[in-house]
């Protein structure tokens, strides 16, 4: 039973810390003046694709960052939604 949930490869869990690292290092070369927001998803395997953002934004909006980060995630939603529905008209 000391057999991981989900079996990744060493070399992808490199790649994909590596997007965490690489938006903490754009928001540190920004500065906080301006800092909207960021956000990093990483789906799993087949889960969609990732999504990465940093907002400047003078004003701070919470709301533009919330809306904006929901639209993306709809997208994929939808782009997974469209996919199953494609591969379920395949299987029949």
């Amino acid at each position: 039973m000391n057999q991981p949930l989900i079996e990744i490869d060493r070399a992808d869990v490199v790649i994909l810390a590596a997007r965490f690292r690489a938006m903490a290092d754009r928001m540190e070369l920004n500065g906080s003046e301006a800092f909207g927001g960021a956000f990093v998803v990483v789906p799993p395997k087949n889960g969609g694709e990732p999504i990465e953002t940093l907002i400047l934004d003078s004003q701070q909006q919470a709301a533009q960052f919330w809306v904006l980060l929901k639209t993306r995630c709809d997208l994929e939603l939808a782009r997974l939604d469209e996919a199953a529905r494609n591969m379920q008209a395949f299987r029949r």
